[in-house]
């Protein structure tokens, strides 16, 4: 994680239970199934700086390819954008997903946007770019659901 977030001297592993109408809502957005594992709960990860401010956020998520599990990881600023990835493991034998040149068009997406974010490989794309756009966009829109949208209910409440 200090990969994308450099400046980072700690981090603090948030974990956020879904319930089942809100697992409904996030799998109808992202139009899939959320895969076995990540179906009960959500994690991510505040990183800190050396005074203990949130400085950004990083994702560690899994999506189905075709030999296997493709494990990525991105990090997003503090206005939720996408700011880099990287695949952390994969058994692909198409390496197109890999290439920075993909994984560069991922940079400033963020929740607002995922809905309708489709392959950046466009007609060219293969099951690793597929898997990849796929599993980005299901994790923006579980941080939009699961943290965005509470933030946004307690910040609304009365007594606030």
């Amino acid at each position: 994680m200090t990969r994308l977030f450099p400046e980072a001297r700690d981090y603090r592993t948030v974990t956020v239970p879904i319930a089942p109408a809100t697992l409904a809502r996030i799998e109808q957005r992202a139009g899939a199934a959320l895969l076995p594992g990540q179906r009960e709960q959500y994690q991510y990860f505040e990183m800190l700086d050396g005074d203990g401010k949130v400085i950004g956020h990083t994702q560690a998520m899994t999506q189905k390819g075709e030999f296997g599990a493709i494990e990525f990881v991105f990090g997003m600023d503090p206005q939720h954008r996408v700011t880099g990835m990287y695949i952390q493991r994969q058994r692909e034998r198409d390496r197109s997903f890999r290439e920075e040149s993909f994984l560069a068009k991922f940079r400033g997406l963020s929740a607002e946007g995922a809905d309708a974010f489709q392959d950046p490989a466009g007609k060219d794309g293969t099951i690793g770019t597929k898997a990849v756009t796929l599993g980005v966009r299901k994790a923006l829109i579980e941080f939009d659901e699961l943290v965005l949208k509470k933030a946004e209910a307690v910040k609304d409440s009365p007594g606030r």
